[in-house]
């Protein structure tokens, strides 16, 4: 559902450009006439790329991973995944469904917050932002400072970057110990037929290019991979077989 709605935005983008071209180039044309036929045109072309952005942005939520978080916050006495962690994750998963995030700070009143944005753009054309406002992070739970002003505030950026990802893609987060429980099971043999009716209907049994997933994955076979390397997995193949329909 998601390439279709990309490859509809893409048609009327291209067709709207060739519209364009054709009524230019005419002199009968009445400009005003023009004006509000290109009106109407980027209109529609601006409502195909949304609707492109949200199938993708479906897409790319279904196939988050579960974060682990590696980070401790003496405050609140609770774990976090670092941004660097959730970058590891889940950047596999939103480029390929065609998103990038930019990060930048914006100005804010009083010198105790930092505001963090994020445009989160889409490769139709589609472009939302977001923000946090974190407060600066220069004090000890018993309020005596603790950081330098530039640690102090390198902290709450990295924070607050990880903070927006988590919220932008509804990510999944857990503790170790819920990672080890969960990298403890295995996929179920539903999903090792999945996986393996998508490597043998595209043509990708042949060759190496089994044992080099393998090898990717770090197991000897399928029924070996641990249930939350299953998104990962797919991802994998489905990256395989649209490089191979590129070479077709």
């Amino acid at each position: 559902m998601g390439t279709e709605t990309k490859e509809i935005a893409v048609t009327n983008q291209e067709q709207h450009i060739a519209l364009i071209e054709r009524l230019a180039t005419n002199p009968d044309v009445d400009v005003d006439k023009l004006q509000k036929i290109m009106d109407m045109q980027e209109q529609a072309n601006d409502k195909a790329a949304q609707q492109a952005f949200n199938a993708a942005m479906v897409q790319a939520q279904k196939n988050m991973p579960v974060v682990i978080a590696d980070k401790y916050n003496d405050q609140t006495k609770s774990k976090y995944p670092s941004y660097k962690a959730l970058l590891r994750a889940t950047q596999p998963v939103y480029t390929a469904e065609g998103f990038s995030v930019s990060f930048y700070e914006e100005d804010i009143a009083g010198d105790d917050l930092v505001r963090i944005c994020a445009d989160i753009m889409h490769e139709v054309g589609h472009t939302i932002k977001r923000h946090v406002d974190i407060p600066l992070d220069n004090q000890g739970i018993k309020g005596s400072i603790n950081k330098t002003g530039t640690h102090a505030k390198g902290s709450s950026i990295s924070y607050g970057r990880s903070y927006l990802m988590k919220m932008i893609f509804n990510i999944p987060t857990g503790d170790d110990d819920d990672g080890n429980a969960a990298g403890s099971q295995l996929i179920t043999e539903e999903q090792e037929n999945k996986l393996l009716a998508m490597i043998d209907e595209n043509g990708l049994d042949t060759g190496n290019y089994k044992a080099n997933l393998f090898k990717y994955l770090k197991v000897s076979s399928l029924d070996l991979l641990p249930a939350i390397k299953f998104n990962m997995a797919k991802i994998a193949i489905n990256t395989a077989i649209k490089s191979q329909q590129k070479e077709d």
